[in-house]
């Protein structure tokens, strides 16, 4: 009887020790693909995610889930301005049992806002004199301020395919089939595309203008991200004036080459940038605390990590506050304070191995995380920049990839125009009829 219950014991301490083995395999096993898991996760939420691919979180003022404007915000309807036309509309009979009405017992204003439907496409033929200078020799055409030097297509025709394609965000197939069915007009793709390149030559003027204004102003806000040009991985860079004027360019490149040939090698003014190194050759710096505030917070986990989160978190409201005072002597004081803080901060969690990443971001950063409060009005973050940039990332979204590098560079010419008039509160249609009229007529 002995014997054979030593053995019962023998065999139930081998099963279950064989039901552990497997039990620990298995543990192994999901541990593999948590790590894989949170791997891959880190390619989607991390520091360095922009907000256009960031998870939707909703808003503590908003009910939970609520997508929108937060509680309290104003509407923006509009309000019903003078009638272009009175109409007065009565009845003779009653629509229920056909017997006369009489005289009305009151009247009911409704003011409705609506828009013609398309009218005919107009062709218009230009009979332009032509003549040979008396003097010179030189032969002279006459002009019209309604009348294109090049192409065959109208002024306000040509502005409209540009609102269409650029504004309305609409790929060149939608266009034309939007010029179809709302005003019988057939423009075959290679037709609207040619009319976009004149467009696009037709801005360049004022697109270097707009560098030009960018090179002087008191402080520029820098941002790239990723773009596609014939399948290949190109940069579209966005620099954005204190004045907001916008410059896009579109490159092969990330380096600092094309910072410089933006922004010529005379620029020292200040800058407010991320963390990318290519902008430390540049003067003055502002490190955008936006950014910091990501990295420190992905180590909040940790213990030390919460504190150090925290206290970035305090010091950044410090900072606000402290950009409220007009006072500059009192403003060069606060930032030698913060940098001392900061520094202090540095040498504080600089022994926790585990927040090397994020104590050597600040490390890095030394010096230039103070510098708005010497430029009253300046931005302590990139966020103006990152603004700029979204309606790029929507457009990669949309078509993927550029053709060819000159459908970029018209883009780059055509999208900083618009970026720039949308941001000074300019009407696009208005300002882009002054330019192609310009340009494209030859009246200034």
């Amino acid at each position: 009887m002995i014997g054979e219950y030593v053995r019962q014991l023998e065999d139930t301490v081998t099963r279950i020790t064989m039901e552990r083995d497997s039990a620990l395999s298995r543990v192994h096993e999901l541990e593999n693909e948590r790590d894989q898991l949170i791997s891959r996760l880190k390619m989607y939420e991390n520091p360095h995610t922009p907000p256009s691919l960031q998870p939707f979180r909703p808003k503590t003022v908003n009910p939970p889930g609520k997508r929108g404007a937060p509680a309290g915000h104003k509407g923006a309807t509009g309000e019903s301005g003078k009638p272009d036309e009175i109409i007065h509309v009565s009845m003779e009979k009653c629509p229920r049992c056909s017997h006369p009405l009489e005289s009305p017992i009151r009247m009911e204003k409704r003011t409705i806002f609506d828009i013609p439907p398309p009218q005919k496409v107009k062709v218009t033929e230009y009979d332009l004199d032509v003549y040979k200078c008396g003097n010179c020799g030189t032969e002279v055409r006459s002009k019209h301020i309604d009348c294109p030097q090049t192409g065959d297509m109208g002024i306000y025709l040509l502005n409209y395919i540009t609102m269409l394609k650029y504004n309305l965000r609409g790929v060149i197939r939608r266009v034309q089939e939007f010029l179809i069915t709302n005003d019988n007009l057939d423009l075959s793709v290679k037709g609207i595309n040619d009319a976009l390149l004149r467009v696009g030559d037709a801005c360049r003027s004022e697109y270097l203008a707009i560098r030009d204004r960018i090179r002087r102003s008191k402080w520029v806000h820098i941002d790239e991200t990723g773009f596609h040009v014939e399948g290949k991985k190109f940069w579209l860079w966005a620099f954005r004036s204190a004045e907001n004027d916008v410059l896009i360019i579109i490159v092969d490149s990330r380096g600092r080459d094309v910072v410089k040939e933006a922004m010529g090698e005379d620029f020292h003014g200040p800058a407010i940038v991320d963390g990318w190194r290519v902008y430390t050759y540049l003067t003055i710096i502002q490190r955008c605390w936006a950014h910091l505030i990501r990295e420190v917070d992905a180590f909040r986990n940790l213990d030390h990590g919460k504190e150090l989160s925290d206290k970035i978190h305090n010091m950044f409201k410090e900072l606000k506050e402290s950009l409220k005072s007009k006072n500059m002597d009192e403003r060069k004081s606060m930032k030698i304070t913060y940098e001392k803080r900061m520094e202090d901060l540095v040498k504080c969690y600089d022994p926790y191995g585990e927040l090397h990443k994020p104590v050597e971001y600040i490390r890095n950063g030394l010096g230039s995380w103070f510098t708005c409060l010497l430029y009253p009005g300046m931005e302590p973050t990139n966020n103006l920049a990152e603004q700029a940039i979204r309606e790029h990332v929507v457009i990669r979204k949309i078509i993927g990839t550029f053709r060819s590098e000159k459908g970029s560079q018209n883009y780059q010419y055509i999208a900083s125009l618009l970026s720039t008039w949308r941001l000074q509160g300019r009407n696009l249609f208005v300002e882009m009829d002054k330019i192609l009229r310009k340009e494209l007529c030859g009246f200034g």
